[in-house]
């Protein structure tokens, strides 16, 4: 059957779809490339999270703020392939690679330019935007798709084709509701090309009543819940405002999220330049079949603009809807250069580089990773021992808690809906120190949200020996050690570091040591004036040349004081401050004598505060020595 159509195919419809189908290829290597490259973050398991839940919970809309069909989507593809990061972004991935022949049908429906549907098509193939959301397990790329599907019957909808735009419009408001964006875009559209036709527009907007009415029982499920997320700044409505929101969405759909100044400026400026040229060719050619396209990008932004003020937040992918708008239009600007073949050429070339460039960036910099919490997790495991815990800061990391959590290990959500500083939290941490040997703490997202004054990081600091750190894009990890035995080694100092901070004394939980093991250093602190900056201390187990680190330091901890809770910024005069440091040593640290040192330096610069001793005279290093630890 196949052959048989190729066969009654023209010559030139055989080349087009050769090219259309190199162009799906194209596609579908772009976003399959990599595509588990990246640890699953946040959002994304909320996702899978919440599409494993009862379907009674889905539609109650108490979970999530998203309309259900994307969830309901997972829920029927998981089972099918697994929930690896692959299999559960591959579903994205299809969706992606759709908006390919969508885009360059929906751009041969606009116009009779031959040129314009391959300008779109490939556009779309290798746009940076729309395929870093192919890359998620999120509704953006499935909303796009299906939106730009009901942009496509929406240009013919007065004909034959009603039902299926009513089943792909239906499809994409029950996905996320910026397909609303698109969908008054079409009403535009609708009014404006069918003003002389009464009965055509009759007809239409009784196909949107029709739309209201199947999706009232969504809107009735989730009116209180909008509600009370909804809050009104109206303040957004300022020239900051659209700075943000319209300078925001055309960069991002210039270059995608992973290109900084000036390439996405010279990105974005290329791009309008070439919309506006599309427009204006519009405008010459009286095409008022084509106007969809310009309508479909230009009106969601406008709109997103005017509700910002009621929305918590802004982010490029709720006007993703938008984008092949956006790009079959700059089709008709690259068309319009094509009256000069090197103009063209030289236009696509510039999308060209800028994709690549973004795409390498995105592929391959993990300075634009969008999350690492599996990478903390196989840390946590790949370092855990008997007798530790996690503690979790922040329940909203429960799903991707879930998805990364090691093997046989407790772990203790914090707060569990008691506030932090209250007594029974302090009861409950007293309980999980004393059960457990050594305490990983992840801070998710924001600390400053739900623990504000930093309490669980004050409480370890001050009671327990920190002895790690490390930042993992929307996460941090510290490992403390609890107090073991008794301090072995107790000794009174007098150094000076800087103006006025004194070093009067440090303590250490043993002398004597076996390779892998932590030392407990207690530093004690007092200051004789206010100080105004923040300072680091660092301290180190130092001895013969580290093979791993090139340098004499075999353990290294740097950090503000009491675990980054007290800065010296706030110590007060006279005040005496306990200082807790774990130097954990690695397994392969050869027999005999390692020193420690300790000191304090600027953070901005690197500076390290000239350390004075009691006699006055200037430390050579600007440091202090400690005992001496064997390692045996």
């Amino acid at each position: 059957m196949i052959y048989a159509i190729i066969a009654r195919m023209t010559r030139r419809d055989r080349w087009s779809l050769i090219g259309l189908v190199l162009l799906i290829l194209l596609a579908t290597a772009l976003r399959f490339y990599r595509l588990d490259a990246q640890d699953i973050w946040g959002d994304e398991a909320f996702s899978i999270s919440l599409s494993q839940q009862a379907v009674t919970t889905v539609l109650a809309g108490a979970s999530d703020t998203h309309p259900p069909l994307y969830p309901f989507a997972l829920w029927a593809w998981l089972p099918l392939v697994g929930v690896t990061a692959f299999a559960t972004r591959a579903l994205s991935a299809l969706a992606g690679i759709a908006s390919v022949p969508l885009i360059f049908v929906f751009a041969r429906r606009a116009t009779i330019r031959a040129r314009v549907p391959w300008f779109a098509a490939f556009s779309a193939a290798i746009s940076p935007l729309l395929i870093y959301y192919s890359q998620e397990t999120r509704m953006y790329e499935l909303v796009t798709v299906l939106s730009l599907a009901s942009a496509y019957f929406a240009a013919r909808v007065n004909t034959r084709q009603r039902v299926p735009y009513f089943v792909v419009t239906l499809l994409a408001l029950y996905t996320h509701y910026s397909a609303f964006f698109v969908l008054a875009a079409e009403n535009l559209y609708a009014v404006a090309r069918w003003r002389t036709h009464r009965r055509a527009l009759i007809r239409w907007f009784a196909l949107q009543f029709a739309l209201g009415m199947a999706y009232v029982p969504w809107l009735i499920v989730q009116t209180q819940f909008l509600r009370g997320k909804a809050s009104a700044r109206f303040d957004e409505w300022s020239w900051r405002g659209a700075e943000m929101i319209f300078g925001k969405t055309f960069l991002a759909f210039a270059g995608g999220l992973t290109v900084d100044f000036p390439i996405a400026q010279i990105a974005a400026v290329v791009m309008l330049a070439l919309a506006a040229l599309g427009i204006l060719s519009l405008i010459q050619r009286r095409e008022a079949s084509a106007w969809l396209a310009p309508l479909a990008f230009s009106v969601p932004v406008v709109i997103a603009f005017i509700v910002n003020p009621i929305m918590p937040f802004f982010f490029e992918r709720y006007v993703l809807v938008a984008l092949p708008g956006f790009l079959v239009t700059v089709a008709f600007g690259l068309d319009a250069l094509a009256q000069r073949r090197e103009l063209a050429w030289a236009g696509v070339g510039a999308l060209v580089l800028i994709s690549a460039i973004a795409l390498r960036n995105y592929y391959f910099d993990d300075a634009y990773a969008k999350g690492k919490y599996g990478q903390m997790m196989a840390y946590v495991a790949q370092h855990a021992q008997p007798g530790d815990a996690l503690v979790l800061n922040n329940p909203l990391q429960k799903p991707l808690y879930q998805y990364y959590a090691p093997k046989n290990l407790a772990a203790y959500f914090l707060p569990d809906g008691t506030p932090l500083e209250d007594p029974r939290v302090r009861a409950q941490l007293d309980q999980i120190a004393a059960t457990h040997t050594r305490l990983w703490l992840v801070m998710f997202g924001n600390p400053a949200e739900y623990d504000p004054t930093g309490y669980l990081e004050r409480w370890l600091g001050a009671h327990a020996f920190k002895s790690y750190f490390g930042g993992y894009v929307d996460a941090s990890l510290a490992l403390y050690d609890m107090p073991g035995a008794a301090t072995s080694v107790t000794r009174a100092l007098d150094a000076t570091l800087g103006e006025s901070i004194v070093l009067v004394g440090y303590d250490l939980d043993r002398a004597e040591i076996a390779p892998g093991q932590t030392v407990q250093l207690t530093l004690h602190w007092q200051t004789t004036a206010p100080l105004t900056k923040r300072y680091t201390v660092f301290a180190h187990i130092i001895g013969g040349m580290n093979p791993a680190t090139q340098s004499p330091v075999w353990a290294q901890l740097d950090n503000e004081p009491v675990g980054g809770s007290r800065p010296t910024s706030t110590w007060g005069v006279g005040e005496m401050l306990d200082d807790r440091y774990g130097l954990l040593l690695p397994s392969n640290t050869p027999p005999g004598d390692y020193q420690i040192e300790i000191g304090m330096y600027d953070p901005a610069t690197f500076a390290r505060l000239p350390v004075r001793d009691d006699t006055g005279a200037r430390v050579a290093d600007d440091r202090v020595l400690l005992g001496t630890v064997h390692v045996r």
